[in-house]
């Protein structure tokens, strides 16, 4: 696949209610929750041949992303200011993701209902991905991870591989590193 090189500005999608439609390239993969945008940056660089839709909803993590993400002006880097609920269910079409990032998303102690997998737009997020495509989901919390593997098995999806990161990709994932914390790494596969 060969992108197409824009100016940046011309990626950068920051009203929350305005549904630009994803880039239709290919593989294109989409990260949910990318606070400042450490993974996304690197990831997005690492892997020219790929374009990586970039969501985050806190305004205060987004404008830091957006900063950074600027100065790396990344032809493949898509940065989204919305509710990747609505987003992804109004600007992504179905069967079009490669892999989609959930790395350490809010566990919602108080809310079990909220977390990804437990949420009923998980199935509507399933439809966005191509069959064989996968889903990673990075957490510090066994029971969380525990938790994932019994809804993905839900949702009919295979458990790849399982693995405990060593090298930190996010600012979260750093803080626990730092703190000998283990980290549980995930990625599903859709049948």
């Amino acid at each position: 696949m060969s992108l197409t090189v824009r100016p940046f500005q011309k990626h950068l999608v920051s009203a929350p209610h305005e549904f630009v439609r994803a880039p239709s390239v290919s593989p294109l993969d989409l990260e949910i929750g990318c606070g400042v945008g450490w993974h996304p940056i690197a990831y997005a660089g690492a892997h020219p041949e790929r374009a990586l839709i970039a969501i985050e909803h806190t305004r205060e993590k987004f404008e830091k992303f957006r900063h950074r993400a600027e100065q790396h002006a990344l032809a493949n880097l898509f940065p989204v200011h919305a509710d990747a609920v609505r987003y992804v269910t109004h600007a992504i079409e179905p069967a079009t993701l490669d892999r989609v990032f959930l790395l350490y998303p809010n566990p919602e102690p108080r809310a079990e209902n909220k977390r990804w997998f437990r949420m009923p737009f998980f199935g509507e997020l399933l439809t966005k991905l191509k069959s064989g495509g996968t889903i990673e989901l990075a957490t510090n919390i066994e029971s969380y991870a525990e938790e994932a593997k019994v809804y993905g098995n839900y949702w009919n999806l295979n458990l790849r591989s399982e693995s405990h990161p060593q090298h930190a990709r996010t600012h979260f994932e750093k803080k626990y590193l730092e703190r000998g914390e283990t980290c549980f790494d995930l990625i599903f596969q859709k049948n």
